[in-house]
């Protein structure tokens, strides 16, 4: 058995940076792409445990910053999760098969604007969507799903979420695989005959590899750019895929000497939720260019992560790139945080380690960040299920059937999903 990698590293948008400040002994793991382990999931969980990986809860205290004060609580009234429930009981009304982009539902449903707003801006953010084109039967099922596996609960692997596939690459090499990175494939030929697959190593030099099947686990952006060639084409399964739609992100971590949030000396602020929390863990900054910021609460790590998704971060990159300054992000960021910490940005900046982002929107192996269903397409992975001729097995996050789509443990079920379907054939 063989596992053809593009990238000189294994992971896809599992990307782990390994960061040692001077003067400290352990590393700080910097997740550049999936970070959190979502609720209890049995395909996550039963590798965690079998890789007798230490893992750690997220806790603490959220912010909020609104009109220049941090708050305990949200000033206004906020509350996007109550609109999605109420949307999953319009929609158990429904007849069967009923869907409309969630920004259709707002107004079909008369939802006030201002919440209409923040709902829109939760459901962007966390599913890198566009509220235009999301669909509300995806997203109902979504929430179904998280709720079977309280995915409100998040987990961090204390070696770093590249731990996780680097364990699955040693169990697979010791029963006998080979693991090859930097092999680009460009062309997929199947025939009665079995599989081939052609392309280029990191030298250039043509290579092929001929198999009796193949597991196909291109990310959803890869599959509807074209840029690997199916012979004959696998009409059914990219047709569905162009029915899904991939998702922006932007998300920057910034490591700082020390938490200086927390610390009387630094920190000028003198709001009542700033002196009864200290840390926190999530800070939620919705009138700011990035809305979202996490700690790694209850980890010591003076790590603060700034995230924005969908429609926003597919403004702001270009927005940013276009200034050709290559640490735009980094003080836009800085900025930021000076603005909702009452600090002069440049004493952050001397605070300052390191600075780590990746731009997987121009990431030509993911051209994307996760996968989404748009309104219509619910079902569009589960067609991507089915196998070509018994020969190509499609697996990836974006062929989830559970509502797990965007998930690591989506793309581990959809693997042994697809492994049991070949497993079959073979026997």
């Amino acid at each position: 058995m063989v596992i053809i990698e593009a990238r000189d590293r294994i992971g896809g948008r599992i990307a782990t940076e390994h960061v040692s400040p001077a003067g400290t002994a352990n590393a700080v793991p910097i997740e550049l792409g999936a970070e959190f382990v979502h609720g209890l999931p049995r395909a996550s969980w039963k590798l965690i445990e079998e890789a007798r990986l230490a893992t750690y809860e997220l806790a603490g205290d959220d912010l909020y910053f609104e009109r220049g004060c941090l708050l305990a609580r949200p000033g206004s009234d906020w509350d996007p999760a109550s609109v999605l429930e109420e949307m999953m009981g319009w929609l158990a009304l429904q007849p069967p098969g009923t869907d409309a982009t969630f920004a259709n539902y707002l107004n079909i449903a008369g939802i006030e604007r201002r919440r209409g707003e923040q709902a829109a801006a939760y459901v962007e953010g966390f599913n890198a969507a566009d509220a235009n084109v999301i669909g509300i039967a995806a997203l109902a099922q979504q929430q179904r799903a998280e709720n079977a596996i309280q995915a409100d609960r998040l987990f961090h692997l204390r070696a770093g979420y590249d731990a996780l596939p680097n364990f699955l690459r040693e169990r697979f090499e010791r029963a006998g695989g080979s693991v090859l990175t930097g092999r680009r494939v460009t062309q997929v030929r199947s025939s009665p005959s079995g599989v081939s697959l052609c392309g280029t190593d990191a030298q250039g030099a043509a290579f092929e590899f001929r198999a009796k099947h193949a597991v196909i686990t291109l990310p959803l952006g890869v599959l509807q750019s074209g840029s690997v060639e199916f012979r004959p084409p696998p009409r059914e399964i990219l047709r569905h895929a162009g029915r899904m739609a991939m998702g922006a992100v932007v998300r920057v971590s910034l490591l700082f000497d020390s938490k200086f949030w927390i610390d009387p000396a630094i920190s000028t602020r003198r709001d009542d939720a700033v002196r009864r929390s200290g840390d926190f863990s999530f800070l939620f900054a919705r009138e700011e260019l990035f809305p979202t910021w996490w700690t790694s609460m209850p980890d010591a790590a003076p790590l603060l992560t700034a995230w924005i998704g969908g429609r926003k971060a597919l403004v702001l990159q270009p927005m940013v790139r276009s200034r050709a300054d290559p640490f735009a992000m980094r003080n836009e960021c800085l900025r930021e945080l000076a603005t909702i910490f009452e600090l002069p940005q440049q004493a952050l900046e001397n605070r300052l380690i390191s600075c780590h982002a990746h731009d997987w929107q121009s990431d030509e192996f993911a051209r994307g960040a996760y996968s989404y269903a748009p309104a219509g397409a619910r079902d569009a992975s589960e067609h991507m299920t089915v196998p070509v001729e018994d020969l190509l097995f499609f697996a990836g996050e974006h062929t989830d059937v559970e509502g797990h789509w965007g998930t690591v443990h989506g793309a581990l079920a959809s693997g042994e999903r697809a492994a049991l379907q070949l497993m079959s054939v073979r026997a």
